[in-house]
């Protein structure tokens, strides 16, 4: 009986070999997999800090900042106020699903110059360092009257006088 196949016996399909249901298996296999894959975090790297065994080149007191920048590269960032401090800034972000990115990791490395030019101090900062600032939400107000968006539209119809003596317009400027 090796050439008999398997047949459905009863329904729509009766009398027809039974050969479904390995692709629906397959089928939701490869859906199983395709959910599982879609719950996986996607990993975004940003910026560069130099690694441990770079950062030991520098030596203290006797690298400038062009041996640095030949060393390391130049930074990220450098100081806002004064330029006597170079940021080296690298984060890891992950982001599952719809939401936003958090940061998983955080690397920052300043260099400071002293008065003299010279490497002082390389500190290194994780993101347990990391400190929340409120940044100011206020507006800066402006002076003058309040329009309307008709008033803005019509205020300087009539306003003919090119020397400056103003002419009032429709709206009584």
């Amino acid at each position: 009986m090796a050439g008999h196949r398997r047949t459905s016996v009863s329904g729509p399909g009766a009398g027809r070999p039974i050969r479904h249901a390995g692709l629906r298996r397959g089928a939701m296999a490869a859906l199983l997999l395709t959910a599982a894959a879609a719950c996986s975090p996607i990993v975004t790297n940003h910026g560069y800090a130099p690694p441990e065994d770079t950062l030991a080149q520098i030596e203290l007191g006797v690298d400038g900042a062009e041996m640095v920048a030949r060393k390391i590269g130049r930074p990220s960032t450098a100081g806002v106020v004064r330029a006597d401090v170079w940021y080296y800034v690298a984060s890891t972000f992950e982001t599952l699903a719809w939401n936003a990115p958090a940061p998983v990791s955080r690397r920052v490395i300043a260099v400071r110059f002293g008065a003299d030019g010279l490497v002082s101090q390389i500190d290194r900062y994780g993101l347990e360092d990391a400190q929340v600032i409120n940044l100011a939400t206020r507006t800066t107000p402006t002076f003058g009257r309040e329009m309307t968006v008709l008033q803005q539209i019509f205020g300087n119809v009539g306003n003919l006088n090119a020397g400056g003596g103003g002419g009032g317009g429709l709206l009584g400027n």
